[in-house]
């Protein structure tokens, strides 16, 4: 009996092709191919005795195995389809081809199976058929894979056999978990079988690190998005896979660059939660990574500002720019243990595949603030100093100017006495001598009274009596008090005065006092039969303009910048040609000023110059605040140089101006823009300090008047300010940039190589 059952088996495998399978008329098992084997998965030895519907028949297949088992008993062969488990779980299409062996008295022994693996062949065809209705998957950029219900690929575009390195038809009726690292593939079938429960759309990288294999093993990171679809095959899932190594690779680079970095950074999402972080921000707020990532940045936040920091967060994300350190807030950041830090922040949008995030460098600055409490605080002290020894100069003053004015005024009646042979004759000779005294100590009265209301004016106690005045009856006045000077240098003087400027509220005498400086200036620079003139007439509705020309031999631009400062003449020194004080100009400003008015000058080398005045129709009872100068005592042989800082911030204001003053610089303060280009106008400055974040006017707009003017159009330009926009002075000529706080030695070095630096001569 078994002689004869190995001779029919044998005669058996020559025939069969595929994998064959003989079993009793029960099911057991009692042949197992190689074929078998390999399609199957399973040995012959785990195979031999076993019920083969327990083996490969899947638990819904089972009553279509028994029905195909009949036909064959019946009919004598029985040919069919269906689908067959191997030992991994997996399902596979077989075409089955079933006979009953009998023996001589017509009994059955055995039933012989052929069974041949169709499942690429079906998939083939299906493929072809979905591959028609899913013809933009080949355009795709990405990898595509469709799979079915039961996990097996059904297809497949051309960017998944370049990704994986497979034959389309390796891959067609495969379950998709050959495309999955091992260590993954035990939960994966879970995870689809979850998918297909609940389906719905997963965009790419929704929160799992995910790896594919491909056929030389290499493994790989990709992200991964799925898409239900339903076709006229049932409902398959559309896997979009994308390689990410390179991506992978710059954010290692990336955080390698955040680690590295000085400052502390957190980036964070639209949503306003934590998605990276670096040591150094660990170690500013006290807080491990983990206790970071993915919480909201506003526990970083001191409570008092956390309401409305989501807004702030909402705008940037609204309009993202670059947002530069120190740019104009006080900034606080909250440690884990409650203690709050003052910080300085630089945002910076980060444009990535997830969308927008925004990378924010937070820096220390409590050593800063320190620092700067510190300054603060010694700066008041100098300010006091200075305030305290402005008003002990003005009380010398006031005092010398009365002891020196009671002796003098003595000296001055005598003297006229004499001179007037009150007291008895007077020679010739000596009438002289008393004459030449007289004129000596007015002019010592007149330089005595200068410097006291000068003083006044400093101090803001200049008192202003005002009245109706009519402007000819002033001009002519004055006129009639220098027209001896005007007689001897025969100058032709003549007299402008605009009809629609009315009658002003001045103070006369102060009026006077201005016009009798322009004038006699004019005179006394004026050559013989020159020519001088002085006009009157409105600047706007609210103010008027005083004007003084004359044809004398002008002002150089380098000397422009000394005028209108205490004791300066444009001839000092032992041979000079014109007396004077040097204050007549400097007292003319600071009482345009306290009215609120400003004064300058235009003036060509050559031609001659026109000073002006621009004053209130109506003058103000009280003084207004004069602008401030500060003038360093040159040491012998030594220039003077001008600066103009014009800055806000008193901190900032106060350390520039203590720098200045030590190298022996003079300066004028401007606090505001508009003042900035009334002194402008008024004077030619030897370099102006600018910052661009003023109250009234932007720092650049500033610049660009004070370009177009004449007296400072070539003057060189500092800019000192926490944010150096540079595109919006984009046609200006700036000297340099300097970023705040300026030390010492940058401020000086900057203004050596404007070529602005004190000389010894």
């Amino acid at each position: 009996m078994e002689g004869d059952f190995a001779t029919r088996i044998e005669a058996l495998r020559t025939e069969f092709v595929g994998s064959m399978v003989v079993t009793t008329p029960n099911g057991n098992v009692v042949e197992w191919n190689p074929t078998a084997e390999a399609t199957f998965g399973y040995t012959c030895e785990e195979v031999m005795g076993r019920p083969i519907h327990d083996v490969l028949v899947p638990a819904e297949r089972l009553e279509e195995f028994r029905r195909w088992l009949e036909v064959a008993r019946d009919q004598g062969a029985a040919h069919y389809e269906s689908v067959r488990r191997r030992k991994d779980g997996s399902l596979l299409d077989v075409e089955t081809m079933v006979r009953p062996l009998k023996d001589a008295h017509g009994n059955l022994e055995f039933f012989v199976f052929n069974k041949r693996d169709i499942t690429t062949l079906k998939f083939l065809g299906k493929a072809k058929v979905l591959g028609l209705q899913f013809r933009g998957l080949e355009a795709a950029p990405d990898a595509m894979i469709l799979v079915n219900s039961d996990g097996r690929i059904a297809l497949v575009n051309e960017q998944t056999e370049s990704l994986f390195g497979y034959h389309r038809e390796e891959l067609l009726g495969r379950p998709v978990e050959i495309l999955i690292p091992e260590r993954f593939r035990g939960h994966h079938p879970g995870l689809r079988g979850g998918f297909h429960g609940n389906p719905q759309l997963r965009p790419m990288g929704a929160g799992r690190e995910l790896y594919g294999l491909r056929k030389d093993r290499s493994e790989f990171p990709v992200e991964i998005s799925l898409s239900p679809m339903e076709t006229d095959q049932g409902r398959l899932v559309s896997a979009a896979i994308r390689d990410i190594t390179a991506r992978r690779s710059a954010e290692k680079k990336f955080r390698g660059l955040l680690e590295a970095a000085p400052d502390a950074v957190v980036v964070v999402g639209r949503e306003g939660k934590m998605v990276l972080v670096n040591a150094q921000a660990e170690r500013l707020f006290g807080y491990a990574r983990e206790e970071m990532i993915g919480r909201e940045v506003e526990m970083l936040v001191p409570e008092r500002f956390r309401g409305r920091h989501p807004g702030h967060r909402g705008s940037f994300f609204a309009a993202p720019r670059v947002r530069e350190m120190g740019a104009g807030f006080e900034l606080y950041g909250l440690r884990k243990d409650g203690t709050e830090v003052p910080v300085e922040i630089s945002l910076s949008p980060l444009e990535t595949e997830e969308g927008t995030l925004v990378s924010g460098a937070i820096r220390d600055i409590s050593d800063r603030k320190r620092v700067e409490e510190l300054r603060r605080n010694t700066e008041a002290l100098v300010e006091e100093s200075l305030r305290q020894a402005s008003r002990l100069k003005s009380e010398f003053l006031a005092n010398m100017s009365h002891e020196l004015r009671t002796p003098l005024n003595a000296i001055i009646g005598f003297a006229e006495l004499m001179h007037d042979g009150k007291v008895g004759v007077v020679s010739e000779p000596h009438k002289e001598y008393l004459g030449d005294i007289l004129t000596s100590a007015r002019h010592l009265l007149q330089l005595i009274n200068d410097v006291l209301d000068l003083s006044k004016v400093e101090a803001g106690k200049m008192e202003f009596y005002l009245e109706i005045v009519d402007p000819e009856r002033l001009v002519s006045e004055v006129r009639d008090v220098l027209r001896t000077l005007v007689a001897e240098k025969q100058i032709d003087l003549t007299t402008e005065i605009s009809p629609a400027l009315g009658q002003l509220t001045a103070d006369p005498r102060r009026l006077k006092q201005m016009l009798y400086n322009f004038l006699s200036n004019a005179i006394k620079f004026t050559p013989q039969k020159g020519r001088v003139t002085i006009r009157m007439f409105p600047e706007d509705e609210e103010h008027f303009r005083l004007e003084v020309e004359d044809s004398g031999a002008g002002i150089s631009a380098e000397d422009v910048g000394k005028l209108f400062t205490e004791f300066q003449q444009l001839d000092g020194g032992s041979g000079r040609m014109h007396g004077g004080t040097g204050l007549g100009l400097a007292l003319t400003r600071g009482i345009a000023q306290a009215q609120g008015g400003r004064v300058g000058v235009n003036s060509t080398l050559g031609k001659g110059s026109l000073f002006f005045a621009v004053l209130p129709r109506v003058a103000p009872a009280e003084p207004r605040p004069i602008r401030t100068s500060f003038a360093s005592l040159p040491a012998p042989g030594q220039e003077t140089r001008l600066i103009l800082i014009t800055e806000d911030q008193h901190s900032d204001r106060t350390s520039l101006l203590q720098i200045l003053l030590e190298a022996g610089y003079s300066v004028e303060i401007a606090k505001t823009g508009a003042e900035a280009l009334d002194l402008c106008r008024e004077r030619k400055f030897d370099a102006i300090m600018m910052d661009l974040l003023l109250p009234d006017i932007a720092g650049w707009d500033v610049l660009r008047e004070i370009r177009a003017g004449a007296m400072n159009a070539t003057t060189p330009v500092l800019v000192v300010t926490v944010v150096p926009e540079h595109a919006a002075l984009a046609g200006l000529v700036i000297h340099e940039f300097l970023a705040k706080p300026v030390s010492s030695t940058q401020l000086l070095a900057s203004l050596a190589r404007a070529g602005v630096q004190i000389r010894k001569s």
